[in-house]
């Protein structure tokens, strides 16, 4: 009876992972300590779940399930399903990685450039700031973002942001703030938990309480691209349909270059002097669109 809403319906944005087995499958009671644990540390961030094939033998031959124990992975759709190898009994940080990698990030790198844009825009609608020495974006805090894509934006800002480290008075790491609104003074996450489950509440009280008007509507803030407001933007796999691929009735010109350092302001000066000289004057006609590619950036696209 619940199988579809917590499994199919929840592919839309959402992670399920399902245990397929038997009561005498011979290593599925043996697994059940890890998976339990391994449900409980995802909360909210995952839909974990459980069937037993021998009480329901109709959901096991729809999913096509031979073997037991099947571990499988619903990620969001077009992704096929993905089942775990547990030869040998259930490996949790295989089924993590085979989880982590689906989850969606609707974060913004913010910096001493974008950050004024970020916290201005849509000033109803409420803003989190993750500080963090972390080279790559938390697992956890890209699942939140996705969570809360209609009523939150999600920033994240490195120590090398000197400016903005020290606006916001940070000495140590990792550290979340959220800004009620544009004028609202920043209220610290004072938890110790940085699970998923912890984190969701403190915002979910937020999101709830502080979620006005037009601040409900999911409106990307222009510091998510930077590039449209560049004057010769970068062409990235992130930047490249705004800025050239999807533009209809757009000749694109790019400049390709061996590295950012090499990009000659001299070139670039020219090429400012020529996209003004074609610039449409009126509203027909073919438009040019001037950029850059770092090919030692963007090999593939090179």
């Amino acid at each position: 009876m619940n199988f579809a809403k917590q499994v199919t319906s929840n592919r839309d944005k959402g992670i399920s992972v399902v245990h397929y087995y038997k009561t005498d499958d011979g290593q599925s009671k043996d697994d059940q300590g890890k998976y339990e644990k391994f449900a409980i540390d995802h909360k909210q961030m995952l839909r974990v779940g459980a069937v037993n094939c021998d009480d329901f033998p109709a959901i096991c031959n729809k999913e096509g399930i031979e073997s037991f124990p099947t571990y499988r992975v619903y990620p969001p759709v077009p992704v096929p399903t993905i089942d775990v190898d547990v030869a040998g009994g259930l490996d949790t940080d295989k089924l993590k990685k085979s989880c982590y990698r689906h989850i969606g990030s609707r974060v913004i790198e913010l910096t001493e450039n974008n950050y004024e844009t970020f916290r201005t825009d849509n000033p109803n609608k409420p803003k989190m700031l993750l500080f963090t020495d972390k080279k790559s974006t938390p697992v956890v805090y890209k699942a939140l973002s996705t969570h809360f894509d209609q009523t939150l934006e999600f920033g994240i800002v490195r120590p090398s942001e000197e400016s903005l480290i020290k606006k916001f008075k940070v000495k140590d790491f990792p550290v979340f703030y959220l800004l009620q609104n544009v004028d609202s003074k920043p209220l610290k996450y004072d938890g110790d938990s940085f699970l998923f489950s912890d984190l969701f509440e403190f915002i979910n009280i937020y999101s709830e309480t502080f979620v006005f008007g037009e601040a409900k509507e999911n409106v990307e803030s222009a510091a998510a691209r930077p590039w449209n407001s560049a004057e010769m933007p970068y062409i990235t796999q992130q930047s490249g349909n705004d800025v050239c691929f999807m533009r209809d009735g757009t000749l694109c010109v790019i400049y390709i270059v061996p590295n950012k350092e090499s990009s000659s302001p001299k070139v670039i000066d020219e090429l400012k002097f020529v996209q003004d000289n074609f610039s449409r004057k009126i509203s027909r006609g073919i438009q040019f669109a001037f950029s850059r590619l770092d090919a030692s950036a963007e090999p593939g696209l090179a």
